[in-house]
């Protein structure tokens, strides 16, 4: 039972990085959109995006919002949600902080040029979350629940 628990949370944790992705990949969309045409600043864009049904459960935008209340500005929070944020890679976690890094720092053009990059980047990204997760989640659960029944074997 344990081991498939286990299983179970490995498979978990592959989907839930999946799911992170898209969240991100849509607010750098929706960022891009709302830049380009209503021109919001930053910290007011972030503030508002983190309310929205829509990322109601995206840890990353929490985070990225939490240290704006904390007093970081916009790109500093962004960089340290991208290194706190669980279930991330650490590819996934260096091209959110490269983004962070250049948050605010161009005008209107360069800010939605580097967004366009960084969905570009975090959609290879899901990309690839994408296929080890359709390749390695039932292995993972078939292995764990495997590991279980040969535990229960010894034991009785």
């Amino acid at each position: 039972m344990i081991c498939t628990a286990a299983g179970a949370a490995f498979s978990s944790a592959l989907k839930r990085r999946c799911t992170m992705l898209r969240s991100v990949l849509g607010a750098l969309d929706e960022m891009s959109a709302k830049i380009r045409y209503a021109g919001i600043p930053l910290n007011e864009l972030i503030a508002e995006m983190t309310g929205e049904r829509a990322y109601s459960d995206c840890t990353f935008l929490k985070r990225t919002a939490a240290g704006m209340n904390s007093g970081l500005t916009a790109a500093e929070a962004w960089t340290a949600a991208a290194d706190t944020t669980p279930f991330f890679s650490d590819n996934d976690r260096r091209i959110l902080a490269d983004i962070g890094s250049r948050l605010g720092g161009t005008d209107t053009e360069g800010q939605l040029s580097m967004l366009a990059l960084g969905s570009t980047l975090i959609s290879r990204e899901l990309e690839a979350a994408e296929l080890e997760c359709s390749r390695k989640s039932r292995t993972l659960m078939s292995v764990w629940t495997m590991c279980g029944i040969g535990a229960g074997i010894i034991i009785i």
